[in-house]
C-alpha cells in the first residue's frame, strides 16, 4: 500500500511542463508544484514537524492552499483541515482536541482560526522556504493520514482520523469513477478543508489542473464552466444559486462532464432541472468521514434514468458493503443500517477507542444511515438510524418524508422532524422551502398519497431556507429551533 501522496508524482516527466493549478494571474506547472512541495515540505521538517505529527491549515482556496496541503501530506504528517467558516470558537476546539505541533492560516482567515499554540502565516512562510529536502516517503497502510472533524449534524462533532489505506482506497475509486486524463480541469470552488481536497491528488496524477476559487462567486464559476473546467464538486445549494442565474444551456459549458454533488440530497425534480440547464452531466457520491467520499456513486449515465436519481449510485468495487437488518444479518440486498468494508474504512475516532468499537460490527463500519439495495443494484438512504421517530407506534425515518416532500415540484428542500406530543409520543413535523406561491395542504396531500398517512407530517413550516452548519449540511436541531421561533401558524393536521 503506497501513500496517496505519490500520486502527485506519476507521470512527472511527461507532465512536468503542463499546467496544475490556475488562481487569479498565477499558475503552477507539475514541475513548479512539486518544487514547491518538496522545499515546503522539507521546510517542515527544518522546524521540527515529523512523521505522524498534525499540522492545521485553516485557508481559503488558493495555490498557497494546494501547496500547503501537499507539503503536509510529503512530510510525512497529518493534515488537519480547519475551515475558516466554523468561527474562532469551534476552530478553536478543534486545533486543542487535536493538540497541533503547527497551524498554518492565511491572513484572510486569522480571526476565523481560532486559538492556535503555534502558528505560521502561511503566505510568509512560503514566500520564504529554501532549498530544504524532504526525508524520503514512508509507505505505511495504518499510519495517520488525516485528522478531519465530522460536520457536526448531529451532535458534538467527532475526530476521524484516517489512515494512508483510508486515503488510497478513496483516491483509487475517484480514478476509476472520473477517469481523470491530462486534458481534465477541476474547478475548486467547494471547500478544500472538506470533499473538495479529495480531486487534488487523482486529478493532478493524471496530469490535469485545478482552478482555484476563493468564494462561489457566480458569475466566475459560469465563466470557468463555460471555458476550461471539464469537472466540479459542489453542494446541492450552489447547483441551485446557479440555476437561478438567466442566460445559460448545456451548449454554453462544451467541456464540461461532471457536475458532482455530494454532502446532501438533491430531490428527483431539481436533479432534471439541472440536467435541463447544464445537460447531462450530472453525478453524484456517497461517503462520510469514517469512509471517504466513495461508499457509492450515480454516473451521468445512470442519473440520465429518471427512476434512478432517488439512489445515491452503485458501490464501488473496491469497497464492499452490506445490510445490518434488525435481526443481526448482513444481507446484500434488501433494507438495513448500511455497513462499510475495505481500506476505506480504515479510520479510528480521534481519542475514542470506546466509540471507535462502538461503530464496528464485527470488522463492518457502521454508518449509521439506514439504506436499501434492489435487485438492481442502486444503493437508496432512508434516513439516520438515529433519527428513528416512533410515532403512535410506527417507525419513521425523516430520509423517506423528505424523499416524499422532496418529490412535489414546489418544493425546493425538506427536512422533517420530531417534537414531543402527548397523543402521538413523537409528532412528525417538517420544515420546506418551498416556491412563493406553494400550497401547504396541496403539499401535505401530496405526501399522504405518495407514503400514506402515517409518514405523512403532523405539521408543516415553510420557510425561506433551511439553516445549515459550516459545511453546508442542514442540523435537524436548528431546524426544529426555527420551527419553534416562527411566528406564523403552521399548517396542522387534525388529530
Amino acid at each position: 500500500m503506497s501513500h496517496p501522496i505519490r500520486a502527485l508524482y506519476d507521470n512527472l516527466p511527461a507532465k512536468a511542463d503542463r499546467p496544475a493549478l490556475f488562481d487569479g494571474d498565477v499558475t503552477l506547472t507539475h514541475g513548479e508544484l512539486i518544487a514547491m512541495v518538496e522545499a515546503a515540505a522539507g521546510d517542515l521538517a527544518a522546524r521540527g514537524v515529523g512523521a505522524g505529527d498534525r499540522v492545521g491549515l485553516c485557508a481559503r482556496n488558493s495555490w498557497r492552499h494546494v501547496v500547503a496541503y501537499l507539503a503536509i501530506l510529503r512530510a510525512g504528517a497529518v493534515w488537519t483541515p480547519l475551515n475558516p467558516r466554523n468561527g474562532a470558537r469551534l476552530n478553536g476546539d478543534f486545533q486543542a482536541r487535536a493538540n497541533l505541533s503547527l497551524t498554518l492560516i492565511d491572513t484572510a482567515s486569522v480571526e476565523a482560526a481560532g486559538v492556535s499554540a503555534r502558528r505560521l502565516a502561511l503566505e510568509t512562510w512560503l514566500d520564504g522556504v529554501g532549498e530544504a529536502t524532504p526525508s524520503p516517503i514512508t509507505d505505511d497502510a495504518d499510519a495517520p493520514f488525516a485528522l478531519k472533524f465530522t460536520g457536526g449534524s448531529t451532535g458534538v462533532p467527532k475526530g476521524v482520523v484516517q489512515s494512508q489505506a483510508s486515503g488510497a482506497a478513496a483516491l483509487r475509486s475517484l480514478q476509476t469513477f472520473y477517469d481523470f486524463m491530462a486534458d481534465d480541469v477541476n474547478l475548486a470552488v467547494a471547500p478544500l478543508t472538506h470533499g473538495s481536497s479529495h480531486y487534488v491528488l487523482p486529478v493532478l496524477a493524471a496530469g490535469g489542473a485545478h482552478v482555484l476559487l476563493a468564494e462561489p462567486d457566480r458569475a466566475a464559476i459560469l465563466s470557468e464552466l463555460r471555458t476550461r473546467v471539464t469537472t466540479v464538486f459542489m453542494p446541492p445549494t450552489l447547483i441551485a444559486l446557479l440555476m437561478g442565474e438567466a442566460g445559460f444551456q448545456p451548449d454554453d459549458f462544451p467541456r464540461l462532464r461532471h457536475l458532482t454533488y455530494s454532502a446532501a440530497p438533491m430531490s428527483p425534480d431539481r436533479i432534471a432541472q439541472a440536467i435541463q440547464r447544464f445537460g447531462p452531466v450530472v453525478s453524484t457520491l456517497y461517503g462520510q468521514t469514517e469512509a471517504p467520499m466513495t461508499i457509492a456513486g450515480l454516473s451521468p449515465e445512470d442519473m440520465a434514468v429518471p427512476d434512478r436519481r432517488a439512489s445515491v449510485g452503485r458501490l464501488f468495487a473496491d469497497t464492499p458493503v452490506r445490510l445490518l437488518t434488525g435481526d443481526g444479518d448482513l444481507v446484500e440486498r434488501g433494507e438495513g443500517e448500511i455497513v462499510v468494508g475495505g481500506d476505506l474504512t480504515r479510520t479510528i475516532y480521534l481519542d475514542a477507542p470506546g466509540l471507535t468499537a462502538a461503530s464496528r460490527h464485527d470488522d463492518w463500519l457502521k454508518t449509521g444511515d439506514i439504506g436499501r439495495i434492489g435487485e438492481d443494484g442502486l444503493l437508496h438512504l432512508i434516513g439516520r438510524s438515529k433519527d428513528l421517530i416512533i410515532t403512535g407506534g410506527y417507525n419513521v425515518y425523516p430520509g423517506e418524508v423528505e424523499a416524499a416532500l422532496n418529490l412535489h415540484p414546489m418544493v425546493r428542500e425538506a427536512c422533517a422532524f420530531s417534537e414531543p406530543d402527548d397523543v402521538w409520543g413523537e409528532r412528525l413535523e417538517a420544515a420546506v422551502a418551498a416556491a412563493p406561491d406553494a400550497d401547504p395542504a396541496h403539499i401535505m396531500a401530496f405526501v399522504r398519497e405518495q407514503i400514506g398517512p402515517v409518514r405523512t407530517p403532523k405539521r408543516l413550516h415553510l420557510v425561506d431556507a433551511l439553516p445549515r452548519n459550516p459545511v453546508g449540511k442542514v442540523v435537524r436541531d436548528d431546524v426544529r429551533a426555527l420551527c419553534r421561533q416562527m411566528q406564523t401558524r403552521p399548517l396542522e393536521l387534525a388529530r
